[in-house]
């Protein structure tokens, strides 16, 4: 991140906003800096501590009575991003999502490709023949530049990988809620976009009005119920199992329901003699990482755990005290043994070791399908099934990073003044995954790029794929 972007970002067309006094907002600012240095368990993992700091120093100064509410929102996001850990973010307030329905926003659901937006659907009737374009520049900023922004300006990610933002940003139209909060709030675009085969032409088109209730940023997707299907190929012999999410909490079904699940799945695939499984978890944003690890206890034939150490930074959240709707943790000091570096977690279920399953232990072949949105738990259960070789996995590489995650006890309040919602976790996990990068999601085996007729299509290139390794067997990487 250069300090320069945070000048840049209060260039923006916010002058319509209004404005919370400077009081007020050094004093929000003031508990989250608070919040954040005292009680975030990896603040600097990905950022130096020196230049994490410096931000903090720097957005502090740029607090003046001239700022707006949507351009305090903005410093908080640069600072939060800098965190670099998608379960870390900042969430605007109910002024700014009302302010948001009353401005026209960006009119096209998209799809992110390197350095170009294909367009999915308009939610404009006239700009309906634009459906497959592609659009390489808006308002004279190129695609790529507005990425690298988008990077420096929201948490939705984690190390130094952008496949969960761009798999986020490319549901629904978080592209639009994202360019409206952190790009510009214009509300007509001239965009150079292509048609396969025409040359690049230039267009300008108006905004769309976002139907309200716009809950929360980025949107996600809704969890189908049940969270688990399968199907059975006789002829090809082999399982499909696709599981959804991990967050039972989210589905109405629970822990002991997936593992009965997995239990009644992996004894049908012994009584019908099936030699190749299909695990698809992709945009499975995670969840319960436990239920991952279950489920690898019928693919791995060792004894595994899943982390190597689990450690809070405090153990004392009273600093949130004054703000009554503060959700803390309530933390004991006899479950943890103080360090230098923080409090590490004595004795916990997650840190006990996983032993193979006796009965209908999986031997055949095992192809994993994910993509960046395969997120938190997820891309637990990724980083495992690859350190122990659980699966040759195929698709994009996951939404989390290899070696570290954040998670499982929050801290969430809202700041008094201007009603920015916070929100982190106050555990950082080290996964017991080794043999990749922990600055990096976990890389597949195959990758898979998929052609812009592909997504319109919605064509299910990593299925195929993946029958056609069970068929040929491994082709070179």
């Amino acid at each position: 991140m250069r300090l320069f972007l945070l000048s840049t970002l209060l260039t923006l067309s916010t002058s319509c906003f209004a404005q919370t006094d400077s009081i007020g907002f050094r004093e929000d600012f003031s508990i989250f800096k608070t919040a954040l240095l005292e009680a975030h368990p990896a603040l600097y993992r990905f950022t130096p501590e020196k230049k994490f700091n410096a931000v903090l120093d720097s957005v502090e100064q740029q607090i003046t009575s001239q700022t707006t509410d949507l351009q305090f929102f903005q410093l908080l996001s640069r600072i939060e991003s800098l965190i670099r850990e998608g379960h870390s973010g900042v969430n605007p307030s109910e002024y700014l999502k009302k302010q948001l329905h009353q401005h026209k926003i960006f009119p096209f659901l998209v799809h992110i490709k390197e350095d170009k937006l294909i367009v999915k659907e308009s939610r404009i009737g006239k700009y309906a023949t634009l459906k497959g374009a592609e659009i390489y520049a808006i308002n004279g900023k190129k695609i790529s530049e507005i990425i690298t922004e988008l990077e420096a300006s929201t948490g939705i990610k984690s190390g130094f990988n952008n496949t969960f933002m761009l798999n986020r940003l490319s549901y629904d139209n978080n592209f639009s809620l994202a360019y409206y909060y952190f790009i510009d709030t214009v509300g007509t675009f001239k965009i150079d976009y292509k048609q396969v085969p025409e040359d690049v032409c230039t267009t300008e088109i108006e905004g769309v009005l976002d139907a309200p209730p716009h809950v929360s940023f980025p949107k996600r997707p809704v969890e189908p119920n049940p969270p688990i299907q399968w199907e059975i190929d006789e002829q090809q012999k082999t399982a499909i199992l696709k599981i959804t999410t991990f967050a039972h909490w989210m589905v109405s079904y629970s822990k002991r329901e997936y593992f009965k699940t997995f239990q009644q799945f992996f004894k049908t695939l012994d009584e019908q003699g099936i030699e190749n499984l299909i695990i698809d978890v992709r945009t499975n944003g995670g969840g319960e990482e436990m239920i991952g690890a279950e489920l690898l206890t019928y693919l791995v034939d060792h004894e595994f755990t899943v982390y190597k150490h689990v450690k809070a930074e405090t153990l004392d959240f009273t600093f949130l005290n004054k703000l009554p709707d503060a959700d803390k943790p309530d933390f004991s000091d006899k479950d943890y043994v103080k360090t230098d570096s923080g409090y590490y977690k004595v004795e916990d279920k997650i840190l006990e070791a996983m032993y193979p399953q006796k009965k209908n232990h999986f031997k055949g072949k095992t192809y994993i399908i994910a993509n960046g949105g395969s997120f938190s738990a997820t891309s637990i259960f990724l980083s495992l099934a690859k350190t122990h070789g659980a699966g040759v996995i195929i698709g994009e590489e996951s939404g989390g990073t290899f070696e570290d995650v954040d998670g499982r006890w929050r801290v969430n309040f809202t700041l008094p003044n201007s009603g920015v919602s916070v929100s982190f976790p106050a555990w950082s996990l080290r996964i017991n995954a080794t043999g990749g990068d922990r600055l990096r999601g976990v890389i597949p085996d195959y990758a898979i790029d998929k052609s812009t007729e592909d997504i319109l299509t919605e064509k299910d290139v990593e299925l195929e794929f993946a029958y056609d390794l069970i068929r040929n067997g491994e082709v070179e990487k």
